[in-house]
């Protein structure tokens, strides 16, 4: 799917009556004093739907859509799909992280901690994460949520 796209694909999906998923999660953002809800995707660049052939050629038709991923066990992603949405109804701020491992290198996105970098020293019991962050010369520790983490190239 090219980026950003998801809410336009899903809108041609629903022209052709076909079945499909699009899970979202709701962004509260500040501009002006004023509280912004954005509706983004969960899995950004995926919209899942069930298509034969010919409604995947006209889908792919539609310029919108770069390529189609098959799923080889459906039964268990439609599970796990209704296991999402069951999950993004009783809490709304449900959104993907990024899965850090022990040792990888993460920069620190928001809070006091933001622009700093360090290393996952282990994954915390409330999914939480404790890196070590070099400042002077020193190391601390600190838990900090992996949503608040990005991933160092």
């Amino acid at each position: 799917m090219k980026p950003r796209t998801e809410k336009k694909v899903e809108a041609l999906l629903v022209g052709y009556h076909y079945l499909h998923y699009l899970p979202t999660w709701v962004k509260v953002t500040k501009v002006q004093r004023r509280k912004v809800r954005t509706e983004l995707p969960l899995f950004p660049g995926y919209v899942f739907t069930r298509l034969d052939p010919d409604a995947r050629r006209k889908m792919l038709q539609s310029n919108l859509l770069v390529r189609t991923i098959p799923i080889f066990n459906p039964r268990e992603t439609v599970h796990q799909l209704r296991q999402i949405s069951r999950a993004a109804r009783n809490a709304p701020e449900l959104r993907t992280v990024n899965p850090f491992k022990k040792g990888d290198l993460v920069r620190v996105k928001s809070g006091p901690f933001r622009g700093l970098e360090g290393f996952i020293k282990r994954e915390g019991p409330s999914a939480t994460i404790v890196i070590n962050l070099e400042i002077l010369g020193q190391a601390i520790e600190t838990a900090i949520s992996p949503a608040d983490c990005e991933a160092v190239e």
